[in-house]
């Protein structure tokens, strides 16, 4: 049994009864994000790791400071000790400056900062991806393939793998790169976003227009079936999918076009 005296109780808290306090950054260029922010009166800590769930992730905003460098208002983090150990602490974060608050029961959301107003939401009435109008609202094909989902590039023979730890820039407590066959480990992903801005394949809003490009474009209804094409041929066909109906080039009162065809029949 423990000793329930004061002090042993204090002990205890201590140790293995988790903190909470406010951020002062975050660094996401490792495998896995840390932390780093205070905790009790005049404790400050870095290099804090915090897990996310798989599929998501955020970065939230460093804390605002005044002129002499105290926080003047920050995200917040909630820190367990994993074995009661205060050398192992795990945070999870949120930030009441910028959370997404009011939703209905059962709704789900992902957003940017609230001065962004970018938000993907899903209420009982649909999905929604919501931007001001000077954002970009972007749907793009990468012009690369999918790769396997497997965490080792064969390379010949292996002395067997290890899991692999903590840092982006190189050092690991297990082996990334395996002696012999050179088995090399492959962790993490970046952010293709900007890649994607380079696409030809997309879909794309903005208050000035909106555009969709491919190598062909085609605009369908609910039958299916398509009534305007835009094709590889550099010619719009207007009634039909191309091929799949005769079509001649449409004429205007000036003449006819030089690469509007009509559908005939």
């Amino acid at each position: 049994m423990h000793r329930a005296t004061p002090l042993n109780s204090s002990l205890r808290s201590y140790s293995a009864g988790g903190a909470r306090g406010v951020v002062d950054q975050v660094d996401d260029s490792k495998f896995l994000q840390e932390m780093a922010g205070n905790f009790m009166h005049n404790e400050s800590r870095k290099g804090c790791e915090a897990p996310q769930n798989y599929g998501f992730t955020s970065v939230v905003f460093d804390a605002e400071k005044d002129a002499q460098g105290k926080i003047k208002s920050a995200a917040e983090h909630f820190t367990s000790f994993m074995g009661g150990s205060r050398s192992f602490p795990i945070a999870m974060m949120d930030d009441r400056r910028h959370r997404l608050f009011k939703l209905d029961k059962g709704d789900t959301a992902m957003f940017r900062g609230r001065g962004d107003k970018q938000q993907f939401h899903l209420t009982k009435d649909g999905g929604f991806w919501t931007a001001p109008q000077d954002k970009t609202v972007r749907m793009h094909l990468v012009q690369q393939d999918s790769e396997s989902n497997s965490t080792m590039d064969q390379g010949g023979g292996s002395s067997g793998g290890q899991a692999a730890t903590r840092d982006a820039g190189g050092s690991s407590s297990g082996g990334s790169a395996q002696q012999g066959g050179q088995q090399q480990q492959k962790r993490g992903q970046q952010s293709l976003y900007k890649d994607g801005q380079k696409s030809p394949l997309f879909v794309e809003v903005t208050k000035d227009k909106t555009r969709m490009g491919g190598n062909q474009c085609h605009l369908a209804l609910a039958d299916g079936n398509t009534y305007l094409h835009c094709h590889t041929d550099k010619k719009v066909y207007v009634g039909a999918e191309a091929g799949k109906a005769s079509f001649d080039y449409l004429v205007t009162l000036s003449g006819p076009c030089v690469n509007s065809l009509g559908k005939i029949g």
